[in-house]
């Protein structure tokens, strides 16, 4: 009997872009991180859009680890690997989709320039970045981990009718899903210690066992959001996966964002970040750019910064201490509220995930000063839930751990609101009520691109669950919107690796 398996009318990644070129007490037992070696340019000032780095406190988080050893598998589009940020970063990149209309078996090359490669090649070098390239004084985007070694896998190209599309005659057609699958159980055949997948997709029962041999590989999974107020979609649904959201530089839910879903797991910079562009003239490293891609490819860099600082600590204790360790401070009034690092003393531990922010920011500098080998070694990320794929004893049985606790597969719900005394958990910040207008001049030469869904559709790609079931109790923020509506905008010429349009 054929696979059951869910097709998607269309494709996009998570990514929204644009053009141009903004005290410290962790959670858990404290250890001494090996030393690291990298390239750290701390003495620089910051570019537009590099606001990210000091606000998740990226120099500390590097004094303990840049990635060094650690693989980090990049699961996206084509990618120009001779860029300056990425030259000799990029240790192997293949491809899985066909020539269309061409022999069986023919694959397109992974590597290419212009628009086509150019979100792979922006989140590669967001994880791993040399810092050298094509800005001012020869400047480029500085990865989270810079020590990394990239491993990629295309999965989908522009067609001729502008879409995105992956041929395979293996699928009986065209069918990104199965190349995704297909690329993550590759990745972790090839060692991957994380992997990083900056796209949204349909279904595929492949996906299940793909899953689960990372999990079984010890990888960690990390997925992005759509760019739109709108359920989450596969890989991200998948159980076990960390979810990302994005936020400003306020702390804020962006309005392109999801609002208002049970299965995020955190929340990263992902608006007016520089992560480069293609044009005609070639490669611009200082584009400033917005999305949830870019979220998901620094909490990417981030655990592998912090899996080369603690070799000896399995992938569910580092995602322990990422979990117990998001960004925290007192919030005027009583209470704490969410932040990019925890400031203060005797900060509680987050007990209940809220619907924007998931258990709240990401926060490897602090969570990189924890003591993994200390905490369990399940992934607190998974969900007791009949309807997850894989299911929770089905990742038990992969990994050889035990049953989640309670506390780590408990289905996400509101947060406290900001008036709540309680030291239980942390209030969210409030949403950022934007636009919504997909383009949005900020200066000269600096342009800001919302993208939602290439082509504007897609169809909702999840095994066991109805839409209801991404529906969480309460709303996203004290201050928040309490809707879901979708974000109408759309974008005119979307390209095929993510649909952007510069």
């Amino acid at each position: 009997m054929s696979r059951a398996r869910l097709r998607h009318t269309a494709l996009a990644l998570a990514l929204v872009a644009g053009v141009g070129g903004a005290a410290v007490v962790p959670a858990g037992a404290q250890a001494a991180p090996r030393a690291a070696t990298g390239p750290v340019r701390a003495a620089d000032a910051p570019l537009p859009g590099e606001w990210w780095r000091s606000a998740m406190g990226v120099d500390a988080l590097n004094r303990s680890g840049t990635g060094k050893g650690v693989t980090v598998a990049v699961i996206d589009g084509p990618i120009d690997p001779t860029v300056p940020e990425l030259r000799g970063k990029v240790v192997s990149s293949r491809s899985y989709c066909e020539t269309p209309g061409g022999a069986t078996g023919r694959l397109l090359s992974p590597s290419a320039k212009g628009k086509v490669a150019e979100h792979a090649t922006s989140m590669a070098s967001l994880i791993a970045g040399t810092g050298k390239g094509t800005g001012r004084g020869g400047r480029g985007i500085l990865g989270i981990a810079p020590d990394v070694r990239i491993r990629h896998y295309a999965v989908l190209y522009r067609g001729t009718d502008g879409e995105n599309q992956c041929v395979m005659r293996k699928a009986g057609g065209d069918n990104i899903d199965q190349a995704i699958a297909d690329a993550m159980a590759q990745a972790a055949e090839d060692g991957a210690d994380v992997i990083s997948i900056s796209l949204i997709a349909g279904f595929d029962e492949d996906m299940i066992e793909s899953l689960l041999a990372a999990y079984r590989g010890d990888a960690v999974v990390v997925a992005g959001t759509p760019n739109t107020r709108t359920d989450p979609q596969w890989p991200g649904l998948g159980n076990g996966v960390v979810l990302v959201n994005s936020v400003d530089r306020a702390g804020r839910i962006p309005d392109f964002a999801v609002h208002n879903s049970s299965f995020i797991g955190l929340t990263a910079p992902g608006k007016d970040v520089m992560a480069g562009s293609y044009d005609g003239s070639g490669w611009h490293s200082d584009t400033v750019v917005s999305g949830s891609s870019i979220a998901t490819a620094l909490v990417s860099g981030g655990i592998a910064a912090m899996r080369s600082a603690h070799p000896d600590a399995g992938a569910g204790q580092v995602l322990q201490a990422v979990k117990d360790t998001v960004g925290l401070r007192p919030k005027k009034g009583g209470g704490y509220e969410t932040w990019f690092r925890r400031s203060g003393t005797d900060l509680p531990t987050v007990k209940t995930p809220n619907a924007a922010y998931g258990w709240g920011i990401f926060d490897p500098a602090d969570a990189v000063r924890v003591d993994p080998t200390t905490l369990p070694t399940d992934n607190p990320f998974v969900r007791d839930n009949s309807a997850a794929d894989p299911t929770r004893e089905q990742i038990a049985a992969a990994t050889g751990s035990g049953s989640p606790s309670a506390s780590s597969s408990a289905t996400p719900t509101a947060s406290p609101t900001a008036s709540s005394p309680s030291a239980q958990a942390a209030a969210p910040a409030r949403t950022d009520e934007g636009s919504g207008t997909p383009w949005l001049p900020i200066g000269v030469g600096v342009l800001v691109l919302v993208l939602l869904a290439a082509g504007g559709a897609y169809l909702l790609g999840r095994r066991g669950s109805s839409p209801s079931a991404a529906t969480p109790a309460g709303a996203p923020g004290p201050e928040g919107p309490t809707d879901s509506t979708t974000t109408t905008t759309t974008t005119d010429g979307a390209l095929g690796a993510e649909g952007r349009k510069h």
